[in-house]
């Protein structure tokens, strides 16, 4: 794939390269070893040529090349992204919460055989508003320190 004002120099690149060439850097591709100063200054020409090819096909280098181009582009028009995050903790479902209101559970058991009714769940979980505000607060805690202020995914 070539402009039209280059297509005539492209087309001589091509004619002018030798079978030598093209297996030189068909083997570099087959071992990862690329190597572009033993290649042919044609051989260099036509594969900066690939990129108008290869920004066409999902998840390439060029192709994600060109993703964080326009990327760039949006944020110097548009100005940086927000992020924002819901949280949402389902009170009523966790085991946490169930264990600040003061039921013994076993924490560390992935199904829990003991786990009350979806309704005395909510009983527990409404008959016990300061606990359930310390779970809520534990959670936020722990989410905030994990992904924003620590090694987390927005951390540093």
């Amino acid at each position: 794939m070539t402009s039209k004002p280059f297509f005539n120099k492209t087309a001589d690149q091509i004619t002018s390269l030798n079978a030598d060439d093209i297996k030189q850097v068909l083997n570099g591709f087959e071992k990862n070893k690329i190597n572009i100063s033993s290649r042919s200054p044609q051989v260099n020409a036509l594969l900066s040529q690939v990129k108008a090819v290869g920004g066409k096909v999902m998840g390439s280098a060029q192709s994600r090349s060109m993703l964080r181009n326009q990327i760039h582009g949006l944020i110097f028009n548009q100005g940086l992204p927000s992020i924002f995050l819901t949280i949402n903790p389902a009170d009523i479902n966790s085991r946490v919460a169930l264990y600040f209101a003061g039921i013994d559970l076993d924490l560390d058991a992935i199904i829990p055989n003991n786990l009350p009714s979806t309704y005395q769940r909510a009983e527990i979980i409404a008959s016990h508003p300061v606990s359930t505000a310390k779970f809520f607060h534990r959670l936020i805690t722990t989410v905030l320190e994990t992904m924003i202020l620590g090694e987390g995914v927005l951390g540093p």
